[in-house]
């Protein structure tokens, strides 16, 4: 059994690192005691020796497990990001760089199932039942998007050579249905007073979420909605995903007491000179886990208040925002909503955002 390391040096678990007068030289030791591997490089010839150190690592990783092992479908998902990242911004190719940040997310989820095997042993079947899998747990919707990414980086193992063929093609996805879900605002009022109540992280998660009601905009553009976009005739909120080679559009949200009073109240909580209106105490964007753990909280504690008052609640996220502000708008006979959105017609505004369970119409002459 080897014990704990008298002094920590930085190096992965049983990988010792000896410098004679001589010669550096690297070792990783087997629970037997028996040496795996050893490296060694003259002393004066410092790039041998930052060789050596880079391979020692390399390899102690992959035998503690810890390494990406190339030529799986991990090591293919990170040379897919990398392919991304690397493309000129008008690629049309390229993702918006807020869609790869979800991709990055839903790749985890992925490579937990498919991460270690090659990308060619990959199956039909083998998705078919990740799909399954998935729908079981809860998330048929979120199990589709994962697959399309997976096809694409398999697409993009073609590419390399990696495969012959892309096993998701054909892949019939879990059958869904649209979200239905119409947040009333007395439910955002109900939400930002507990928050108040209770202070710190709850009140600027939830000024945030009334901002973007108010703004009908997506949850990332609230998240990471940046100072610099108060100006005096509004607040400047982007439009759309940005598409490769395109300008990013902007809309003017002009001011409202309401839309004023959140960004102002927001600004004067920062603990710190942060760039973002509705940063973390450190002043960065909110991660999605720290978000959701503080929000799910709010939620609890507005469904007790609203039990003791005898009112109706349920509970809401940030990505309720935008369809339910379409919806009371529409309700309101806003004929401007598209440019709200940023959507080019309102054939998505009307299939996804419009959740008006009852249509008024007036009477004919």
């Amino acid at each position: 059994m080897i014990s704990r390391r008298k002094t920590p040096d930085g190096l992965p678990f049983r990988l010792y690192r000896r410098e004679g007068k001589f010669k550096v030289s690297y070792g990783y030791k087997l629970p037997d005691g028996k040496w795996a591997f050893r490296l060694s490089a003259q002393r004066n010839n410092a790039e041998a020796v930052a060789e050596i150190d880079r391979e020692a690592r390399r390899r102690a990783d992959e035998l503690n497990g810890d390494a990406v092992l190339a030529g799986t479908t991990q090591a293919l998902f990170d040379a897919y990001f990398s392919w991304q990242e690397g493309l000129p911004e008008a690629d049309e190719r390229k993702k918006a760089a807020v869609t790869l940040t979800e991709n990055r997310v839903e790749a985890k989820t992925v490579c937990k199932v498919f991460g270690k095997v090659k990308p060619a042993a990959i199956k039909p079947h083998h998705i078919y039942r990740y799909l399954d899998l998935r729908a079981k747990q809860g998330a048929p919707a979120k199990a589709n998007k994962e697959v399309a990414l997976l096809s694409a980086t398999l697409e993009y193992g073609r590419r390399l050579g990696e495969l012959e063929r892309n096993p998701c093609t054909g892949i019939k996805y879990n059958p869904t249905k649209p979200r239905q879900k119409y947040v009333r605002p007395e439910e955002v009022a109900l939400a930002v007073e507990i928050a108040r109540v209770r202070g710190g992280s709850y009140l600027i998660l939830a000024l945030c979420v009334q901002t973007a009601y108010l703004t009908v905009s997506r949850p990332e553009e609230m998240r990471s909605l940046v100072r610099q976009a108060i100006t005096p005739d509004g607040l400047l909120v982007p439009v759309g995903k940005r598409k490769a080679g395109q300008m990013q559009r902007t809309k003017v949200v002009r001011w409202s007491p309401a839309l004023r009073q959140a960004v102002d109240e927001a600004l004067a909580l920062q603990r710190t000179a942060s760039v973002y209106v509705f940063g973390n105490t450190s002043g960065q964007v909110y991660s999605r886990s720290g978000w959701n753990t503080i929000w799910k909280r709010l939620m609890g504690y507005c469904g007790k208040a609203a039990e003791e008052r005898g009112v109706t609640f349920s509970s809401f996220t940030l990505a309720d925002m935008r369809p339910s502000a379409v919806t009371d708008r529409m309700e309101e006979g806003d004929d401007r909503i598209t440019d709200a959105t940023g959507h080019a017609d309102g054939k998505m505004v009307a299939k996804i955002y419009d959740r008006r369970r009852v249509r008024k119409v007036r009477p004919t002459a």
